[in-house]
């Protein structure tokens, strides 16, 4: 079994290298609503990622909207990454718990937001900082309850004056074990 902390960065890698063979109307078009987002990750960059790894890719097993499995030798599809993907980040706080709930070595969610917090970028300050504390107290709440080794990785999508991705992940007591960074900086052309 991969070290889940390098899981958490192995997943990341592939999903950037998705990003990265997007052109900027594949973007455009993905972001002309909340459904167009959701289709793109489905079909396109999710398959991309669980093909990287060397996973199965599934979507809404067990009610969750993304599955990578390892198939064993009997072909029997055993989860190893649960994703979330959730448009609007302040509501969220439903996958979170989900994924919480959820046993596998990584768990990943996918929101868009105003992530930012830097000067300038949105009229208010960003959510990142709000919402990073409330899904590692969720984390943590679980993990007291039912404990975990699980990492929880977050990617974030921000489309402002260029398209972003950002990430960190939270261990298994709402630490922070992989630090917020911006993954995907581009300009997307008119």
């Amino acid at each position: 079994m991969r070290a889940i902390t390098g899981f958490w960065r192995e997943f990341r890698t592939a999903f950037e290298s998705a990003l990265e063979g997007m052109t900027d109307e594949e973007f455009r078009e993905a972001w002309k609503g909340c459904a167009a987002r959701t289709k793109r990750y489905e079909e396109h960059v999710l398959p991309e990622v669980a093909n990287t790894m060397g996973l199965k890719f599934q979507k809404e097993d067990f009610k969750v909207d993304f599955t990578l499995c390892e198939v064993d030798s009997s072909g029997n599809a055993v989860p190893i990454v649960f994703i979330e993907s959730e448009n609007n980040a302040r509501s969220a706080d439903h996958e979170v718990r989900k994924l919480a709930c959820l046993h596998a070595p990584l768990k990943v969610l996918v929101v868009c937001a105003e992530w930012s917090n830097d000067q300038g970028d949105w009229s208010h300050k960003g959510d990142r900082d709000d919402l990073s504390s409330m899904w590692a107290k969720q984390i943590n709440a679980h993990n007291a309850v039912w404990p975990s080794t699980s990492v929880t990785g977050v990617i974030v999508a921000e489309w402002n004056r260029t398209m972003r991705y950002y990430s960190l992940a939270f261990g298994p007591r709402g630490e922070i074990v992989d630090p917020h960074e911006c993954f995907f900086d581009r300009e997307i052309s008119e």
